[in-house]
């Protein structure tokens, strides 16, 4: 059940419309199969320029680790994950459609790892 069943939608913005305007960028798309069940895996623009491959995959890694070993001894509203890096959280938000990283508290400051 959605606290929003009875409202009216005035706008959206579709996963797709997201990754054309450049907003959402699709990484490890030859992995999803075995990463993520075929599910997207995305990073916000901002994330994918300022972190590198190996970097996003540390992240991801973490994530899945957390999500087999953590997430099922969690109450419902602890099951978000999240992590640090340069100092900033940066989340993975799983929804029914996809994985998607982003980083929140403000910007990274050109971390770039090998």
């Amino acid at each position: 059940m959605c606290d929003f069943d009875d409202t009216e939608i005035i706008s959206s913005y579709s996963q797709q419309q997201a990754i054309e305007d450049g907003v959402l960028v699709e990484i490890i798309k030859k992995s999803w199969p075995k990463l993520s069940g075929g599910r997207p895996i995305m990073a916000t623009s901002h994330l994918y320029d300022n972190v590198s491959l190996a970097g996003l995959m540390e992240i991801w890694n973490e994530f899945a680790q957390w999500r087999r070993e953590i997430m099922p001894t969690l109450p419902e509203e602890e099951k978000l994950f999240h992590t640090k890096m340069d100092g900033k959280k940066v989340w993975v938000i799983e929804d029914q459609s996809a994985f998607t990283l982003y980083v929140s508290g403000g910007l990274l400051s050109g971390y770039r790892s090998p």
